[in-house]
């Protein structure tokens, strides 16, 4: 099963308004005075942005959690999550809201991320492991 991110409109402007500067900028490198290591950057970063506001998504495969952030992928055995808890922060992770869920899994190891659906996400990662405990908003 697969799930897609969430997208908070203040990370859409970010995002955007990023590859837009990159794009004027690779404009420049390109047409105005030509700078080669200004389009090999400009590509590469217009590039991942795209990647990660198109590919960010969570996968439950096979007892394994998937999660894909543009080029960057992660997985987590469904058996080693032992919580999960509702948080709101604004600080990075594999998420494109501000509305995240924290999943606690094996000693001292956390990520957050932001499924469209979270509570049917959740759902989904206690039908394979019953253990994992929701935790409340602190």
């Amino acid at each position: 099963m697969e799930f897609s991110s969430k997208k908070d409109m203040w990370m859409r402007m970010i995002i955007w308004a990023l590859i837009g500067v990159f794009i004027w900028i690779f404009y420049e490198s390109t047409f105005i005075e030509f700078n080669l290591v200004g389009i090999i950057v400009m590509t590469i970063m217009i590039g991942l942005l795209l990647s990660i506001w198109f590919w960010t998504r969570y996968k439950i495969e096979q007892g394994i959690l998937k999660i894909s952030y543009g080029p960057i992928k992660k997985s987590i055995a469904i058996q080693d999550i032992q919580s999960i808890r509702l948080t709101v922060n604004p600080f990075t992770a594999p998420a494109l809201s501000m509305y995240k869920i924290e999943i606690n899994y094996r000693k001292y190891k956390t990520i957050s991320i932001s499924p469209i659906n979270q509570e049917r996400f959740i759902k989904e990662l206690q039908k394979l492991n019953p253990k994992i405990r929701i935790m409340g908003n602190e």
